[in-house]
């Protein structure tokens, strides 16, 4: 009975102080399914943890292995086909932010990821940096938000999108000769 009453009380101070769990997000089949390629990386200071806001309590969402790397493996796999020789692509200062929004009785509830990101893309000399600034958003359910599959598929979405940005402003490399 006395260790009853002990992980009762455990799990009152946990509560009590904010210790939450971690949801498990694995995006290692993404990662692993990546071609390959040095000459496009992705650099983040997110981390591995998003804090989901505007839900009842605060979640947080882990992402196996990192954001940065979830992000960059899935630009990687769209961007390889189009690949041509002395062409670099770096983004740094990856950011990501996700929310959810439910108060709102005209609209559904929703989740958006807002990802921001700097990049600098040399194609045979040519130069081009720029910021990029995505969202992309999905309806929830605010009761069971299923944040394991929800918070994979917005991050693949905002990639694919940053993938044809970054292929739109990719300089057109002079002719050789």
């Amino acid at each position: 009975m006395g260790k009853k009453v002990w992980a009762v009380a455990v799990a009152l101070v946990l509560s009590g102080c904010g210790g939450k769990a971690v949801i498990e997000s694995d995006m290692s089949r993404v990662v692993a399914s990546s071609p390959s390629s040095p000459w496009l990386t992705v650099e983040g200071n997110g981390g591995a943890v998003l804090t989901v806001t505007g839900l009842e309590q605060k979640a947080r969402v882990q992402v196996n292995p990192d954001v940065a790397s979830a992000v960059q493996a899935r630009v990687r796999t769209l961007l390889q086909p189009r690949y041509f020789t002395d062409l670099l692509i770096n983004c740094a200062e990856l950011e990501v932010q996700v929310s959810a929004k439910a108060d709102d009785e005209a609209a559904p509830p929703t989740a958006n990821l807002d990802l921001a990101v700097n990049c600098r893309i040399v194609a045979r000399g040519p130069a081009v940096a720029k910021s990029y600034r995505l969202r992309q958003s999905a309806t929830i359910d605010p009761a069971a938000p299923h944040l394991d599959t929800l918070v994979p598929k917005l991050l693949v979405a905002a990639s694919n999108e940053l993938a044809e940005k970054l292929w739109a402003d990719v300089p057109v490399p002079a002719a050789r000769r």
